[in-house]
């Protein structure tokens, strides 16, 4: 029987999340045999286990370093119509296949042409009141909505395509440390004439990121530029100041938050930490005493 939808979910090191992601799955508004889903685990240790499930699921293996890896190996095992892209950490709304589906056929059909979903993607707090992480997090974090507006294209933790539309643009760019799903959406637009287009209705709920794991990312990004450079020292210096650029933005917007006064100071503090703690990890990049991080 073909289903409907491919839910691709990448992991590494990380079946907690994973086991939550699927009991999301298991609570879908829908009926099961419209899914099916496939878990990479990416080199994790210990291998990531597949707990029980009324839909199904199948667990593949990618050794090489790198979630963009993960989902190619995944889209070579896609069956369905329609593929989602969704994180191991996400939670997914219960309306969320149903949406996602409905949407994205409504999409494709009106605009005569290819077309990508970028769902909303709602960050859950770790406490409240909100720490400096999360609301570093909530507001500058994985704003789906702001990066479809003014970067034209969505991020993988809520992402849905046809899968016709997929093998014609040969997957995601492997070679890349960071962007790969801006470079995805960039050449699906230029490469299809897809259209992107943000749904608020569809969408998964994502935990707040720690400090450490803001500084992992911050890093991550500054590595992905960081060898986009390829060499070019020009570049090389130019990409820890575009890594830097947003901090007079953040700052801005800092202030406008409905919190109160020490706490928009104690954000601003954290948003600083966060953006200058790569400066030591752009140096070591720099003179070339290590290399980026995984993704």
């Amino acid at each position: 029987m073909t289903t409907e939808l491919d839910i691709i979910i990448p992991v590494y090191n990380d079946q907690e999340g994973l086991n939550n992601t699927l009991a999301s799955i298991e609570n879908q508004n829908v009926s099961k045999e419209l899914i099916r889903v496939l878990v990479v685990d990416n080199d994790s240790s210990p291998a990531i286990q597949i707990p029980p499930t009324s839909f199904e699921v199948h667990l593949l293996h990618c050794d090489q370093t790198g979630s963009y890896a993960a989902r190619n190996t995944a889209l070579t095992k896609v069956q369905s119509k329609i593929v989602a892209f969704t994180d191991a950490d996400c939670i997914l709304d219960r309306n969320w296949v149903k949406t996602g589906i409905q949407n994205i056929n409504i999409t494709s059909k009106q605009l005569s042409k290819p077309g990508i979903l970028a769902g909303e993607i709602s960050i859950i707090p770790s406490k409240q009141p909100e720490t400096s992480a999360d609301l570093a997090d909530i507001h500058f974090g994985m704003t789906q909505k702001k990066f479809v507006n003014r970067g034209r294209y969505g991020i993988t933790a809520n992402l849905w395509a046809r899968s016709e539309d997929l093998v014609l643009l040969s997957g995601f760019n492997e070679s890349l440390k960071s962007g790969g799903d801006r470079d995805f959406c960039l050449r699906a637009q230029q490469q299809l004439n897809a259209s992107l287009i943000y749904d608020p209705d569809c969408i998964v709920y994502h935990p707040a990121r720690s400090k450490k794991e803001q500084i992992i990312k911050s890093k991550r990004l500054l590595g992905g530029q960081f060898d986009r450079a390829k060499g070019n020292h020009a570049k090389e210096i130019a990409a820890l100041f575009l890594h830097l650029r947003p901090l007079i933005k953040e700052t801005l917007e800092s202030l406008m938050i409905p919190v109160s006064a020490k706490r928009r100071l104690a954000l601003m503090f954290f948003v600083y930490q966060i953006r200058f703690s790569t400066i030591s990890e752009w140096i070591k990049l720099f003179l070339r005493k290590k290399k980026s991080s995984r993704l």
